[in-house]
């Protein structure tokens, strides 16, 4: 009676792998590419492990203004841009985890203004439903996702069965064909100018518990790069839809007290010094357009070589020479 027992529960174990693993791959199938804006994992993954100097994370203020390839044409240092559409700090966190599982940089940075985020955001289930699945996501779904969303998090069908019928063979092929690297480097171009710029500096309606609870997030991502020998860089970019100078300066007092190893830049207000003229190089309030971008990246390679002192980590043939056809494509 036990080795039918055993036997039983054998098959009823292998029967819910087999399930759970076929609903896994249906969910892969259905759910919609995500290649720019942010969330590009498959591509990430598809990098070589440990060759990235850099990591960058944050919002769509991230993906559209830090370009890895243009500033690895200035520094010589790789890197990524692992940043998704209104990242909170908590999103941030279990990113720079999951990011760290296959590369080590010598420096990561993080552009802050997330910490002014509301607890959850308008893009919680792109920024989630494309990581890998691992304790990391599942960290995210369970600390950083609306609880409403969190069954469609663990199961990709319940977002996403009703594309069913969008279903091509293509659409099969290009799910479970192993992923590829993309020479973009986790960056997103944006065209054209905004209109009408204004200025603003205004406080984000945060309340105080709600600001702690984001810096205790961005502490924990600044601990971690202390654990793990990283440099740690929390930069302000650029930008006109700007929070109020009390809250910045409140930020940077609190990353004073409770990591002062990191380097903290406030760069919110440093067109002119970085070569950038508003009317041209913004694409709206908050982010850079791609000239804006290029030119910006200079601004970003002075800072990680001649002020926190990085030097390219040596490259293999084949990386090196996919890196500067990179280059090349952006001169084409």
């Amino acid at each position: 009676m036990k080795n039918v027992f055993l036997r039983r529960l054998l098959a009823a174990v292998l029967f819910l792998a087999l399930a759970v693993g076929l609903l896994s791959l249906a969910g892969a199938v259905l759910r919609p590419p995500q290649v720019s804006y942010g969330s590009t994992w498959r591509a990430y993954r598809a990098e070589p492990k440990n060759t990235m100097d850099v990591l960058y994370f944050g919002s769509s203020y991230a993906y559209c203004d830090f370009d890895p390839v243009e500033i690895y044409r200035h520094s010589g240092l790789t890197g990524y841009v692992m940043g998704g559409s209104e990242q909170t700090m908590s999103l941030t966190y279990w990113y720079l985890r999951e990011a760290l599982e296959t590369q080590h940089p010598q420096a990561v940075v993080i552009e802050p203004t997330g910490v002014f985020f509301e607890k959850y955001q308008n893009y919680t289930q792109t920024n989630v439903a494309y990581m890998p699945l691992s304790l990391n996501k599942l960290g995210a779904i369970f600390t950083a996702a609306e609880p409403e969303l969190r069954t469609g998090l663990l199961f990709d069908l319940w977002f996403y069965h009703s594309r069913w019928k969008e279903v091509r063979p293509s659409t099969v092929k290009a799910a479970l064909t192993p992923a590829r690297t993309d020479t973009r480097k986790g960056f997103t171009a944006v065209e054209g100018t905004a209109e009408d710029l204004v200025l603003t500096r205004n406080p984000r309606p945060l309340t105080d518990a709600q600001y702690e609870e984001n810096l205790g997030w961005l502490l924990r991502c600044l601990e971690l790069c202390k654990e793990r020998g990283i440099q740690a860089i929390v930069l302000l970019n650029p930008c006109y839809s700007q929070c109020s100078p009390e809250q910045y300066q409140r930020l940077e007092a609190d990353l004073a007290a409770g990591a002062p190893e990191a380097t903290f830049v406030n760069w919110v207000d440093a067109f002119d010094g970085l070569g950038l003229v508003p009317e041209e190089h913004l694409y709206d309030g908050g982010h850079l357009n791609r000239y804006g971008a290029a030119i910006y990246a200079a601004g970003v390679a002075e800072l990680l070589t001649e002020e926190v002192g990085l030097t390219p980590m040596t490259q293999t043939d084949e990386n090196a020479a996919a890196w500067q056809a990179a280059v090349d494509s952006r001169d084409a």
